[in-house]
């Protein structure tokens, strides 16, 4: 999915991690209901993605840290996937998550989560939510975090 970026994009991707990226989220219908057909992308709080994981069954959470930083601690319950890692076994990753299934995604400050993030809805996922601080912000608002491996994905 990464090969699709412009050759200049690179050095935007090296400053991301610490950057949020926009969001967007579909609009909803007259009816107050959001029409299937539209994908939502959202940047979400703390609090927002805690409730993600609490209640959206069937979500995988992911994460997309290095595997040093997965060391160090993550969320309870994520999968891994090195973003830059290899690239093949990146996009073989992603592309192995079916599109309709929910991804709560998250890395060190929101930025490689955010463009994972877009990447995933350009690829045909419809419901994406991304960490707006990342783990970071998640462990400074003093929220937990485990060691151990990943789950599958």
């Amino acid at each position: 999915m990464r090969s699709v970026f412009f050759p200049g994009f690179t050095a935007l991707l090296l400053m991301a991690c610490g950057q949020a990226t926009t969001s967007h989220q579909s609009e909803p219908a007259a009816n107050g209901v959001a029409e299937a057909s539209s994908p939502i992308l959202k940047d979400v709080s703390n609090d927002e993605f805690a409730a993600l994981i609490a209640t959206k069954e069937g979500a995988l959470l992911l994460d997309v840290r290095t595997p040093e930083e997965w060391n160090e601690g993550h969320l309870e319950g994520a999968a891994h996937a090195d973003y830059w890692g290899d690239e093949t076994a990146f996009e073989t990753a992603m592309n192995a998550i079916p599109r309709d299934r929910t991804v709560l995604v998250y890395c060190a400050g929101g930025g490689r989560s955010g463009l994972t993030a877009k990447e995933l809805i350009e690829a045909g996922h419809q419901e994406v939510y991304n960490l707006e601080d990342g783990i970071s912000g998640w462990e400074g608002q003093g929220l937990p975090v485990v060691t151990g491996p990943p789950v599958a994905m």
